[in-house]
């Protein structure tokens, strides 16, 4: 332990951090300023009756692991019970023992480490590599375990699970052994219960047999959609570290502010970094330290044999574009003949002069990825799936904090079929711009 806080603490500086979403911008991921669900730490049951309501896994580690007594420096990083309460769900940590008892036999081994999730896992707060939370991971690993790890940064600004469930065939590698799953643009409800459950289930099933860990963020206030996480992880059995019940309850006490943590209302600045990199390290160092107590039985996922507990409804998740045929076929292109093309995503179809275009797809749950843009000309389009209610869809994000691919439902059924989609703009609109990255398959 005294080893990881030197590291830690020897590379944090608080304060003169970047923010925004995946860049420059000091503004929220625009789709946290909608997530205004609060955590896992209000008591569940029929509170009508004289029964106490059952207390939450959050009110329970905070009434045994109790916050700071006074006024705490947030740049000294985590006291031992933010680190304590952080542990939300320790689950089974066969996998991650597996992992480390390898490079702790072999030095020389490969550590495949992959870091899926949206600005906060690509670094936004953090005012350089080095002070990013996924670096710090990777400079312990190095520095207590092996010299040889490949980290994979996998953090797109501005997306949610239910964008990552379509993108993890191609941004996970195949052989991680270690993946680390962050979306504090997810809301806890159904929806993204379900595409963290399949996302989950994707990755458990992968043959490397990798160890997954979920990390969960705050907004400003408290905002996290980790009470829907939280069933998914139970559900899997698997380790969640809650950055979110490591600070809120300090910062509700009076002990240290929001600002001492972020420069903006959601993007860890560098002392902020550095604590969520302490609060995955404290499960790491507990597991090396008592390696011989872990079970030496890795636990194999069967996808047949664990039930999913929201139907597994975005299996086999894909991305569909002009460069998969086989997934989209373009009956009438119209007039989205541009190419579009966004950051990693490729393959997308463009209009500079409004109009319409019919594809043809076969699928039983269908969105759409698109350029929400900052430039002013980008306008609506209304996507109707066969004679189903059109959804609109708004491209113009004038104003804002810079342009991002955002991603939407269209269409959620239980049963695959090949469907006619056809868009076409809004009438009336006069911005003639759209552009349409990706269709999200499933």
């Amino acid at each position: 332990m005294k080893k990881k806080l030197a590291l830690i603490l020897s590379l944090m500086v608080c304060g003169a951090a970047f923010a925004g979403c995946g860049g420059g911008s000091s503004k929220v991921d625009s789709k946290t300023t909608e997530n205004t669900s609060k955590a896992d730490t209000s008591a569940s049951g029929d509170t009508s009756t004289d029964e106490p309501a059952e207390k939450s896994a959050s009110e329970k580690l905070l009434a045994e692991y109790p916050v700071n007594d006074g006024a705490y420096d947030f740049t000294q990083g985590a006291t031992e019970n933010m680190l304590a309460r952080s542990l939300l769900n320790r689950g089974d940590t066969s996998r991650l023992a597996a992992k480390i008892q390898r490079a702790v036999d072999d030095p020389k081994a490969v550590t495949n480490i992959c870091y899926l999730g949206d600005s906060i896992t690509a670094g936004s707060g953090a005012s350089g590599s080095a002070k990013q939370y996924t670096n710090l991971i990777t400079a312990w690993w190095e520095e207590n375990l092996s010299l040889y790890v490949l980290g994979t940064n996998a953090g797109i600004g501005a997306t949610d699970s239910y964008l990552a469930v379509h993108r993890a065939y191609r941004d996970v590698p195949q052989d991680s052994d270690i993946i680390f799953i962050e979306f504090i643009n997810d809301q806890d409800n159904e929806l993204y219960q379900a595409t963290m459950d399949s996302l989950v289930r994707y990755c458990l099933a992968l043959e490397n047999q990798p160890a997954v860990i979920l990390i969960e963020p705050s907004t400003e206030g408290g905002g996290s959609p980790q009470g829907s996480h939280l069933k998914v992880a139970e559900t899997y059995d698997l380790p969640m570290i809650s950055y979110h019940d490591a600070i809120i309850p300090e910062i509700d006490a009076g002990n240290f502010q929001w600002k001492d943590t972020s420069n903006d209302n959601v993007h860890p600045n560098d002392a902020g970094h550095a604590v969520m990199a302490q609060c995955v390290l404290n499960l790491f160092d507990q597991v090396k330290g008592d390696l011989e107590n872990e079970s030496k039985e890795v636990t194999t996922f069967d996808p047949a044999a664990v039930v999913s507990p929201t139907g597994d409804r975005f299996a086999g998740a894909t991305l569909g574009s002009a460069d998969t045929p086989e997934l989209v076929e373009v009956v009438d292109e119209g007039t989205f003949t541009e190419k579009a093309q966004f950051g990693s995503f490729n393959g997308g179809w463009g209009s500079k002069t409004g109009g319409s275009a019919v594809f043809k797809i076969k699928c039983k749950n269908l969105g759409i990825l698109y350029n929400k843009n900052v430039n002013g000309t980008f306008g609506s389009i209304a996507v109707k799936v066969d004679d189903n209610a059109a959804v609109i869809v708004d491209g113009d994000f004038s104003g804002g904090w810079g342009s991002y691919p955002k991603s939407d439902e269209i269409f959620s059924s239980d049963e695959t079929a090949e469907h006619t989609v056809t868009v076409e703009f809004i009438n009336g609109d006069t911005n003639p711009d759209f552009e349409i990255l990706n269709w999200l398959i499933s």
